[in-house]
């Protein structure tokens, strides 16, 4: 009996311990810094950035990176003003899960037809460093974290299971 458990406890552990590992989701090497995208085993989204000597990283919770995901994804569709005295300028801001300090502030700025975008990282210890966007760049960013958003749900349970059980009377 001891040895079927501690041959169960072999061949389990490494899939246990691989379902709590992080997943990356998705690494960018932007002309002006990297930016790297995982999912922490304890379905926490991981966002690490990093411009010349600066780096950091924020941790959301799958639910505040789903409306931040889907309220931001929206400014990098709006077209520039087509004014040219007009300036635009807006900003979308998520904070790390652990009231550490850390954010993440999407900024755009619209003027004359041309719109510049920018990510800007706010570290815990309240230092901050900016990295430049274009415009397929933060289409890229926003899909990997609607792509994050996704890996932290749990899976989807069989259909065949469901269909058996709604026969029965």
């Amino acid at each position: 009996m001891r040895a079927s458990l501690a041959i169960a406890c072999f061949v389990l552990a490494p899939a246990a311990l691989r379902a709590q590992e992080a997943r990356t989701i998705a690494r960018y090497g932007f002309e002006d810094g990297t930016i790297a995208i995982d999912v922490r085993g304890d379905s926490v989204i991981a966002v690490a950035a990093a411009q010349g000597d600066s780096a950091t990283t924020v941790t959301l919770r799958p639910s505040d990176a789903r409306a931040w995901v889907d309220s931001t994804r929206k400014l990098i569709s709006r077209a520039a003003p087509r004014k040219q005295t007009q300036v635009v300028l807006q900003r979308s801001m998520i904070e790390s899960a652990e009231n550490s300090g850390a954010a993440i502030s999407l900024l755009r700025r619209a003027a004359s037809d041309t719109t510049t975008f920018e990510l800007l990282f706010s570290t815990a210890g309240f230092g901050k460093f900016p990295l430049a966007l274009e415009r397929r760049e933060a289409v890229l960013f926003f899909a990997a974290m609607r792509r994050a958003v996704v890996a932290t749900q749990p899976p989807a349970k069989p259909k065949a299971a469901k269909a058996a059980r709604a026969k029965k009377p």
